[in-house]
C-alpha cells in the first residue's frame, strides 16, 4: 500500500493557479525528486503533501485509506506527526532553543508515551550528523551546515515513514550537502519514503522517480 496517494492536487493564490491537477504516489523506499525553476510551486507541493496546506482540490489519502484532507484539524495534526517529518528551506530552528532541544521538540507534541527515550535518540542523530560537540549550541552558534543537520535530525526524530525536504542541500558546502544527502537516502532504504525538492542536477539524479513541472503540473520525467 502506498504511504501517500496524492491524486490531482490544485492549488491557487488570489487566484493564480499554481500547481493543478499534479497526481504522486509515495510508497516505502521511494525516493522522488521534485524539480522546476525557483519560484514556480515546488514547496507548495511539498507542503500540501505533508499536510501542511490543503489544495483546493484533489485527494490525499494514506496507507490505511484515510482521507487525510477530511479530517479535523486536531486529527490531522496528529496523523501529520506520526506520518510525516519535513525539512524546511529556511530549517525554522527555534532560536531560542539549543540544538538538541530543536531536536526534540516534536515529541513534546506528542500526546502518547513513545516507544523510546527521547534524548537518548536526539543525541544518536546529533552524534550520526557529526553534532556531537555541538548539542548544547544555539542556532546562531552553528553554521548554515550545521543548522541544516539538525533540522533532518529534528525531522527523523520521531521516526516518520515519509521524509519530505525542501531543498535540503541548497546553500550548503559540498561536505555537508553529501552527509544531509546520504542520511536522508539512507533513511529511504530503510523502508521510509523520501520526497524531496531540488534545482541541482547531482541531487535529482539519485532519485528512483524524477518529477518535473510541466505547465503546472509535476510529472515524471521519462
Amino acid at each position: 500500500m502506498a504511504l501517500l496517494e496524492i491524486t490531482q492536487v490544485s492549488k491557487s493564490f488570489d487566484g493564480t493557479p499554481i500547481i493543478e491537477d499534479t497526481s504522486i504516489t509515495v510508497n516505502p523506499g521511494d525516493t522522488i525528486a521534485l524539480t522546476s525553476p525557483s519560484g514556480s510551486g515546488k514547496s507548495t507541493m511539498l507542503a500540501m503533501a505533508g499536510l501542511l496546506l490543503k489544495p483546493d482540490s484533489g485527494s490525499i489519502c494514506t496507507e490505511d485509506g484515510t482521507d487525510a484532507l477530511g479530517l479535523p484539524d486536531k486529527e490531522a495534526s496528529k496523523l501529520r506527526q506520526n506520518l510525516i517529518g519535513f525539512v524546511f528551506q529556511s530549517t525554522q530552528l527555534v532560536g531560542s532553543l539549543r540544538a538538541i532541544e530543536n531536536v526534540t521538540a516534536p515529541a513534546s507534541f506528542a500526546k502518547e508515551k513513545l516507544p523510546f527515550d527521547v534524548q537518548k535518540r536526539a543525541c544518536d542523530l546529533l552524534e550520526r550528523f557529526g553534532l556531537a560537540d555541538r548539542m548544547y549550541h544555539y542556532p546562531h552558534q552553528l553554521s548554515v551546515g550545521q543548522k541544516r543537520r539538525v533540522a533532518v535530525a529534528r525531522a527523523m526524530l520521531l521516526s516518520p515513514k515519509v521524509l519530505i525536504a525542501d531543498e535540503p542541500t541548497n546553500d550548503l558546502d559540498i561536505e555537508s550537502a553529501e552527509e544531509v544527502e546520504n542520511a536522508l537516502f539512507e533513511y529511504a532504504e530503510k523502508g521510509n519514503a523520501l520526497l524531496y525538492a531540488t534545482h541541482i542536477p547531482s541531487l535529482a539524479a539519485r532519485a528512483k522517480t524524477t518529477m518535473t513541472l510541466q505547465g503546472k503540473t509535476f510529472k515524471v520525467k521519462r
